[in-house]
C-alpha cells in the first residue's frame, strides 16, 4: 500500500512539474506578446498577404543574413521570402533591439520554444523556405535578427542580424 501511494505521489509530482513548466512557458509567451503589442507598432504591424507591395528574398546561412540591409518605403507591406541554406535552423525576428534581445534571452532559457502565432517572427529549418509578411508604418530603422542561442549575442555584437531602413513617404 505504501509503495502504491509513493508511486502515485511520484506520478503526481511529475504531472505537476509538467503543468508548472507549461504554465511558465505560457506566461513567458504571453508577456512577449504583450510586450510586442505595446512596442510592436514602433516597427510596424503584421501585413495582409493580399496587400503585399513587393517581395524581398533573404538567404539565411549559418552566420549571417544575405542581404543584411533592406530598404523599404513607409506604408509598404513586404513579403520576406526566407531561404535557409545553412545547416542549422534559423529565425528571423523583426522588432526593436530590446525586443530581439529579450526574445534571445528567453530562447536561452527555453531553446526548444516554438512560437507559431508570432507574426513578427518565423523559424526556418535547414534547406527549407518560409515567408513573413510585415507592414512598415513608421519611417526609421527596424532591426531583424536570428536570436537562437549561438547565432546571435545581442544587437551590439556580431552575429545574424540586419537592418531595414524605412524611408519616409
Amino acid at each position: 500500500m505504501l509503495k502504491r501511494m509513493l508511486r502515485i505521489c511520484l506520478q503526481e509530482e511529475g504531472h505537476m512539474k509538467r503543468i508548472l513548466l507549461a504554465s511558465t512557458l505560457t506566461l513567458c509567451l504571453a508577456s512577449t506578446v504583450a510586450f510586442a503589442d505595446e512596442e510592436g507598432e514602433s516597427v510596424g504591424s503584421p501585413g495582409d498577404p493580399g496587400q503585399v507591395s513587393r517581395t524581398v528574398e533573404i538567404t539565411m546561412v549559418d552566420n549571417r543574413f544575405n542581404p543584411a540591409e533592406v530598404k523599404v518605403k513607409q506604408g509598404e507591406t513586404i513579403k520576406f521570402m526566407l531561404k535557409n541554406s545553412g545547416k542549422k535552423k534559423h529565425e528571423m525576428v523583426i522588432g526593436t533591439s530590446e525586443e530581439i534581445d529579450k526574445h534571445g534571452r528567453m530562447l536561452k532559457k527555453f531553446p526548444d520554444m516554438e512560437h507559431p502565432d508570432e507574426p513578427n517572427m518565423i523559424t526556418v529549418d535547414p534547406g527549407k523556405t518560409g515567408e513573413l509578411v510585415w507592414h512598415f508604418t513608421k519611417a526609421g530603422i527596424v532591426d531583424f535578427a536570428c536570436p537562437l542561442p549561438g547565432h546571435f549575442k545581442g544587437m551590439n555584437f556580431p552575429g545574424m542580424k540586419g537592418t531595414i531602413t524605412v524611408e519616409a513617404k
